[in-house]
């Protein structure tokens, strides 16, 4: 299969190229193991063209600050040579497409003469201590497993660059690198290719998948930000809408006592720790600290007002 290899002239334009495609990023969504996205989201986000701008967290600023550093540090370590891949990756017979953070390439080697399948990848990551515990899988053995959605990333990655083998760098909260190397997994790739095929299908003939309403609640209520003045409805004679209006007035009760009651428990404590700004408990302890005034300014953003209206006195 041919590839296309294009230098995103700046960040706009690499956003703008990555909706085209199923990026490494995006691909575990097919799978349902993405921590940030859910097919659902990424359909309407591919079929809207979106091009998504994250603002970037103090976490994800200083992983992109220190991934230089990881991959100098680790590339000196293990004797590598690494350039920093700037260029974005694609496959358009599958509309697959992929960005690269280093490439591992020989000592000795002509740059005019490469076979891209005796090169390696490098992906980085910076990873809290109780992070890598929690999520990152060590057998008997001391055989490690990355996250399933690194997993995955990585094989796409080496579906699209065609490269040899990829290491997996790691530093774990600060002091210690952990080095996965991972080679082309062929059933998974193939799993890659059939369920991109399925999803461009899916795009081309406008079916949509069906929600998780649990996981994409946030989402749908972003994608259904808009009322047409004037339209009504009429949902009457829906008897499954009327049990979902009345489970929505239930849990909401709820909420409300609960709030309540949390309130007047907090009142309650209040009145025992007067002024303490700190207080112990057996295994735990409370901050009642004072925060001081401030004048805050700042636009907000329309949104869809939602409110079931019952009549007054309904149970």
């Amino acid at each position: 299969m041919n590839t296309e290899i294009i230098t995103p002239k700046n960040e706009p334009h690499w956003l703008e190229l990555r909706t085209n495609d199923i990026t490494s990023t995006d691909v575990s969504a097919l799978f349902n193991i993405s921590p940030y996205l859910t097919h659902f989201e990424l359909w309407h986000r591919k079929k809207n063209k979106t091009v998504v701008e994250l603002e970037p967290s103090e976490v994800m600023k200083w992983g992109q600050r220190l991934q230089d550093a990881i991959a100098h540090g680790v590339a000196e370590d293990n004797g590598w040579e690494i350039r920093r891949m700037a260029e974005y990756i694609r496959i358009p017979e599958l509309r697959i497409g992929s960005s690269f953070d280093y490439e591992l390439f020989p000592l000795e080697y002509n740059p005019k003469d490469v076979n891209f399948t005796e090169l390696g990848i490098l992906e980085i990551k910076n990873v809290f201590g109780l992070i890598f515990k929690d999520q990152w899988l060590e057998d008997e053995g001391g055989n490690i497993e990355a996250p399933p959605h690194i997993e995955i990333q990585v094989q796409h990655q080496l579906l699209v660059s065609d490269r040899a083998f990829a290491y997996i760098a790691t530093l774990v909260s600060g002091n210690k690198v952990v080095l996965l190397k991972r080679e082309p997994n062929p059933s998974i790739q193939q799993a890659i290719k059939t369920k991109c095929a399925e999803f461009w299908a899916s795009i081309d003939s406008g079916e949509e998948p069906k929600p998780d309403f649990s996981q994409d609640a946030e989402f749908i209520g972003k994608l259904m930000n808009y009322a047409e003045p004037g339209k009504v409805v009429d949902f009457r004679s829906d008897t499954s809408f009327q049990e979902k209006c009345e489970e929505h007035k239930r849990l909401g009760d709820i909420e409300k006592d609960a709030k309540t009651k949390r309130d007047a428990i907090k009142a309650e404590l209040l009145t025992k720790i007067g002024d303490a700004e700190k207080v112990l408990g057996d295994g735990f302890s409370i901050t009642a600290g004072l925060i001081a005034p401030a004048h805050i300014s700042y636009d907000r953003d329309g949104y869809r007002m939602f409110r079931i209206n019952w009549p007054r006195g309904k149970k």
